[in-house]
């Protein structure tokens, strides 16, 4: 069901240097702010929420004073159509929400959601999930979740005017921490797993604050029609749903693109307790999904999921990090920079790991040695990146504030040199000296490594990278259709290779033996018709069960009768040959019908398949030509 709430009669361009429910400037108090949403549309970079924290300054814009943990409750443009260097003349504001009573609700001031891009011809961003921070609830301007009806809200970037969708008929609850990409050129965006907490709607506030509920599933977003469904992740997680961890959409492999899903941390849905950070999922395995699932009958079982084994610097367990993608000139390797994170035991990281592909290989490129944690990061130009936000610890009030005095850092993704300062550069992308190092290859491209180390763990997996290397283990199995794909079906793979062989051949033998089994009674039952219709002379005799004879399909060696063997019931004939066939269940022969010379017996001789027991013998005489 799509519910659109009235647009706003009011300009909403409200520029504020000090907030109106609030007496700290998200800008110009800013401390520290992580785990916010953030999206790139039409040169400008977009922030809302998140957890924030504030400090004071004095007439010399000095920050002093002690540290306020709250919330961001605006949202924030940064202007990418110029250059700009934060430290002195970056275009920076923060935009009011609107509040009561134009709404029933205002739009929420939620972390760990996903903001979407929509298309390029709809003005809209979309803001998906998210769950309210009850980190300081008497910070002012505070607003406790909203009910599951406000799942999704849009904004236009033209009119400034905020909508709300309600999709909780396919989607019954609000869900954060997920693992979230859009496909643009389909109008589509996925949310994956996440969890549920007191934060996240009305419907849940009675949870403690130690509970947090994995959720399963990914739901697809249509953002053509603003529809929501939510398909089954059971052959990818199990009974372990993921938080924390990250996305990236890569598109032009196979014939609608792929995600590729990396880190974040895992436990069981019957688990609700807070564990922190949880089980954190190895870095030397990463997951891909086959988005052209979607739109067949795939999805019904979750679409097709694939597991691919990683060599190289394999990073640190960690979530919270921040992924974007940067293709060689040539597209002969796809690399997603991954940046910071946090790790087990309070570790903070500084550090970029490039994932290249299809080499399926890590590569080390910057150790810094200022961590964070909870940051977004956003492509913006052919070899730019920008990092917003990220804390460096857990306790806010005592952390220290972010260097980054406004939130931002810049980062080139050739030379791997940060700097405060953004240029538009109009330069081409160029490859890492350190990433052709060991895949292989120039500034340009040209990757001499353009498989796995040993090979595509699957065979679907390779035929979307349209290669044929794959690993001689798994060269059966087929694409991960909505099954399992955690390590206990790597390790069945070879022993599935063999008695999957050793079923098929005898499911193929039985099958043989069926249809020609059918076929033979067909005929036979046809020839009698025939043979009654035509007035021919027709004798029926029922014999006794004095021995045993028997043939199975296929090559299997099996005792045929003998002269040693138990006497056959159709010993007592006058046999003129006597033949036996592959599609029989007994023995067929021919002999003189009554002891008339110009007439054959056709005998047939029916066993029960288990007991060998006889079940009939059809004798059926015939004229001769």
């Amino acid at each position: 069901m799509l519910l659109f709430v009235t647009a706003f009669a009011v300009s909403l361009v409200v520029y504020a240097t000090v907030g109106q429910s609030q007496q700290l400037d998200p800008i110009v108090n800013y401390c520290v702010r992580f785990d916010h949403q953030s999206v790139v549309k039409n040169s400008t970079l977009y922030i809302d929420g998140g957890k924030e924290s504030f400090i004071n300054v004095n007439s010399n814009g000095t920050q002093e004073g002690d540290v306020t943990v709250g919330i961001n409750e605006y949202l924030i443009m940064v202007d990418l159509s110029k250059p700009w260097d934060w430290k002195t003349n970056v275009s920076i504001k923060a935009l009011a929400k609107p509040g009561m009573p134009v709404l029933p609700t205002s739009p929420p001031v939620v972390s760990r959601g996903a903001f979407y891009y929509g298309s390029d011809n709809d003005p809209n961003i979309y803001l998906w999930g998210g769950t309210t921070s009850k980190a300081n609830p008497s910070f002012p301007g505070f607003i406790g979740p909203l009910p599951i009806t406000f799942t999704m809200w849009s904004f236009n970037t033209h009119s400034h005017v905020w909508d709300h969708y309600d999709l909780s008929d396919s989607v019954p609850y609000r869900a954060s921490s997920g693992a979230y990409a859009e496909v643009r050129d389909q109008h589509r965006s996925f949310y994956l797993n996440g969890q549920v907490d007191s934060g996240s709607s009305t419907q849940t506030m009675s949870l403690s604050l130690d509970t947090k509920i994995f959720q399963e599933g990914m739901i697809v977003i249509d953002h053509s029609n603003q529809t929501a469904k939510n398909i089954s992740t059971k052959g990818l997680v199990g009974d372990k749903p993921r938080t924390r961890g990250r996305m990236q959409y890569i598109s032009g492999l196979g014939s609608h693109g792929i995600l590729v899903l990396i880190g974040g941390n895992e436990k069981n849905v019957t688990d609700t307790k807070d564990q922190s950070l949880g089980d954190l999922v190895p870095m030397d395995k990463v997951h891909i999904f086959d988005v052209s699932s979607i739109y067949d009958d795939r999805i019904n079982a979750g679409g097709s999921w694939y597991e691919q084994s990683v060599t190289g610097d394999i990073p640190e367990k960690r979530v919270d990090f921040c992924l974007i993608l940067a293709r060689a000139i040539d597209t002969s390797s796809a690399n997603i920079y991954m940046y910071g994170g946090r790790g087990e035991n309070d570790a903070f990281f500084d550090d970029i790991h490039v994932l290249s592909m299809p080499s399926f290989t890590w590569t080390k490129v910057y150790q810094g040695n200022s961590g964070r944690y909870g940051q977004t990061c956003h492509r913006a130009g052919a070899r730019t990146m920008i990092s917003v936000g990220g804390a460096s610890g857990t306790n806010l009030s005592t952390s220290g504030c972010d260097w980054q005095n406004k939130g931002l850092n810049v980062l080139d993704l050739s030379s791997l040199n940060w700097s405060t300062k953004y240029t538009m550069t109009t330069e081409d992308y160029a490859m890492p000296t350190a990433v052709t190092a060991r895949i292989g290859g120039n500034a340009q491209g040209n990757a001499t490594m353009v498989a796995p180390d040993g090979g595509f763990d699957q065979v679907g997996l390779a035929q979307l990278f349209g290669s044929d290397s794959i690993k001689i283990s798994n060269t059966s199995q087929p694409a991960a259709t909505g099954g399992p794909v955690a390590d206990r079906v790597r390790r069945a793979i070879i022993a599935g290779s063999v008695v999957g062989g050793t079923v098929f051949l005898g499911l193929a033998l039985a099958i043989i033996w069926f249809l020609r089994h059918s076929l033979y009674h067909i005929w036979i039952g046809d020839l009698s018709q025939r043979i009654e219709m035509e007035g021919r002379g027709k004798c029926m005799s029922e014999l006794p069960d004095k021995g045993v004879s028997w043939e199975l399909p296929g090559n299997a060696p099996v005792e045929l009768w003998s002269p040693t063997s138990p006497v056959s019931p159709l010993d007592t004939a006058d046999f003129k040959h006597e033949t036996k066939s592959d599609r029989d269940l007994g023995w067929r022969g021919e002999t003189e019908c009554e002891g008339d010379a110009s007439k054959t017996e056709y005998v047939i001789d029916e066993r029960d398949k288990e007991s060998m027991k006889l079940r009939h013998t059809q004798v059926t005489c015939k004229e001769l030509d």
